[in-house]
């Protein structure tokens, strides 16, 4: 049934060669502007084909990243965390401060593992705004022994993960410092659900990976005015 199908889509990718190449003799605008349309479309489909054919034929295990998750948004990401359902995007890393403000914003390639941001993300902190952070706190998902140590070598004192792993322990300087920790981080959870619908990032409708970039950051952007306004009225 699967290899009809794939005979049937060949069909289809040969069809749209054909017409291509008639475009030289082609005079209307329109009728160019949908060659330029389908001479775009083509790799795709060509690419759609293979990696049908590597995974249901040959029976191959095909990466994501060779495979096409959306025809119109190329650069659309699968992305898979615990038993949730996938979606389909980028995943963002943002990293806040005492204040609510986003300190720190990436809009990520794939789908890596929270674990392997957390040294990089610490890194840029300290970059960026010349100061060690005295704590952090973070997802179970960030949780390593490396992380940990990378943390401790770098001067941070409070360490803490929301779910711990194996026999690693969080480092504190008191249990009421870690209760205080494990709160905060779950109060971060507001904070990125008012990123997400007060500033519309659950779907991004800007074309383009540049474009998706840069609705990400100017969103985040607003959010920061947004609370940096609030703290200066506060003290009025």
């Amino acid at each position: 049934m699967f290899q009809k199908q794939l005979i049937t889509f060949t069909k289809s990718i040969n069809q749209v060669s054909n017409v291509i190449k008639k475009k030289q003799n082609c005079v209307d605008l329109k009728t160019l502007a949908i060659f330029a349309k389908l001479e775009k479309l083509l790799p795709i489909m060509n690419q759609i084909y293979d990696v049908a054919y590597r995974k249901e034929i040959k029976g191959e295990k095909v990466p994501n990243r060779e495979k096409v998750f959306s025809i119109y948004e190329q650069h659309t990401d699968i992305i898979v965390k615990g038993g949730r359902k996938p979606a389909f995007g980028h995943k963002i890393s943002l990293a806040t401060g005492k204040s609510n403000l986003v300190l720190d914003c990436q809009v990520l390639k794939g789908n890596p593992a929270d674990k392997t941001l957390y040294g990089p993300t610490l890194d840029r902190i300290i970059d960026t705004y010349g100061k060690i952070p005295r704590d952090t706190t973070d997802d179970g998902g960030y949780a390593s022994l490396e992380n940990m140590e990378y943390a401790k070598s770098k001067g941070v004192i409070n360490v803490v993960f929301n779910k711990i792993v194996g026999s690693l322990k969080n480092q504190v300087s008191s249990m009421n410092m870690e209760t205080r920790l494990k709160k905060w981080r779950s109060g971060i959870e507001a904070n990125i659900s008012n990123i997400k619908r007060g500033f519309r990032l659950q779907r991004c409708n800007w074309k383009g990976w540049a474009n998706f970039q840069a609705k990400v950051l100017w969103s985040i952007i607003a959010y920061n005015i947004r609370v940096m306004t609030g703290l200066m009225v506060a003290r009025i």
